[in-house]
């Protein structure tokens, strides 16, 4: 007796809905890995309980586990009374110094 390929029996599950729901979660997956450059997961998990008469109830679960995108961090000093800024307090201040724009290349006064 031979057995019957996996990927015909599961075809049926569900009447056809778990095949297009694992291809959508598989494209998904595929994208945000391809975006992101990390690795994620996709697992299917089958549960059979027999009953009485031979038959045999089958339960699916789809996990999957899409990877995160970088965020970015932001860097900011604490001042002596506990408060958060994005100044160093400790940093001394110039005065008298100016920026050239950068599309009219006239000087600014930076405060």
């Amino acid at each position: 007796m031979s057995a019957r390929p996996f990927n015909q029996v599961i075809t049926s599950f569900r009447f056809g809905t778990l095949n297009d729901d694992l291809t959508k979660a598989l494209q998904e997956l595929t994208n945000k890995c391809a975006d992101t450059g990390r690795a994620g997961s996709l697992t299917l998990s089958l549960t059979l309980k027999p009953g009485k008469g031979g038959q045999i109830e089958i339960i699916d679960d789809i996990k999957m586990k899409l990877p995160k995108e970088e965020r970015g961090t932001t860097l900011m000093f604490a001042t002596p009374e506990g408060n958060l800024q994005r100044d160093d307090p400790r940093q001394l201040k110039l005065d008298g110094l100016r920026s050239v724009d950068q599309e009219t290349g006239e000087l600014k006064k930076v405060s």
